[in-house]
């Protein structure tokens, strides 16, 4: 399967989000890991040839006003995971559940788009103190 990645501004944020197309299906990924915007349009149903897909064929999600965007990064591994969060709620699921590992964490922050600015928080500094408190 063969894809173009480009940088575009983000339509939430402004900043820069990334656009990964993939030229053979059509099909479209966009996300930004400064606010957490996401888009997808993808197929719904892969038993059709491309000619025979209609309207109804695809699937398209968007998150256009997240609570926010993470990274984590975990000790001596390679890479970071980043993701979207929907809401304070998913982003409260998410800490309780990494408070588990605090040990592993080399980063934990959340990225949030607030009064038209990006707010970066520390969440693994607030995690060590909460467990130290």
């Amino acid at each position: 399967m063969g894809s173009v990645i480009d940088h575009i501004d983000c339509p939430n944020c402004g900043e820069e989000a990334w656009s990964d197309f993939y030229y053979k299906t059509g099909e479209e990924y966009t996300f930004c890991n400064h606010c957490g915007y996401n888009k997808s349009i993808t197929i719904k149903n892969r038993d059709k040839k491309l000619t025979e897909l209609t309207e109804d064929d695809w699937d398209i999600s968007e998150l256009a006003n997240p609570y926010g965007a993470y990274r984590i990064e975990i000790k001596e591994a390679i890479g970071s995971h980043c993701g979207c969060l929907k809401s304070a709620e998913e982003f409260e699921e998410l800490k309780t559940l990494m408070a588990e590992d605090i040990d592993k964490m080399e980063q934990f922050e959340l990225s949030q788009f607030i009064d038209g600015k990006i707010v970066i928080t520390d969440i693994l500094e607030q995690l060590k103190n909460n467990s130290n408190g």
